[in-house]
């Protein structure tokens, strides 16, 4: 009885990994960019800016891409660093993440 089951749950796990869909199958838009450049362009939008800290609204981008454009800010309006304060889903789906730009000590 143990290896009918064996070979029943291996024969679904096989034919689960052969048939599947494609998101344009299931009627999803896939949006496809040419480079980086563009999708950070399409999805991320800077919602407040000062010289203590940042705060981008994105979504389609990973949270530690969104960190080396919040390093590279801090670095360029006074050689700080950018420290995440806060992370949250906003509505629509997109997130919003706030850094804080500080002067670390030694």
């Amino acid at each position: 009885m143990p290896k009918k089951i064996f070979f029943l749950s291996a024969l679904f796990c096989l034919f689960g990994c052969v048939y599947h869909t494609t998101p344009q199958e299931e009627g999803l838009v896939v949006p496809a960019y040419d480079d980086d450049y563009e999708r950070f362009a399409a999805n991320v939008r800077v919602k407040h800016s000062d010289e203590y800290g940042i705060t981008y609204e994105y979504k389609d981008v990973r949270l530690d891409e969104i960190a080396y454009m919040a390093a590279r800010y801090c670095y360029e309006h006074g050689e700080h660093k950018a420290v995440l304060h806060d992370s949250q889903l906003f509505r629509n789906f997109s997130r919003r993440a706030t850094f804080d730009c500080v002067e670390l000590q030694n």
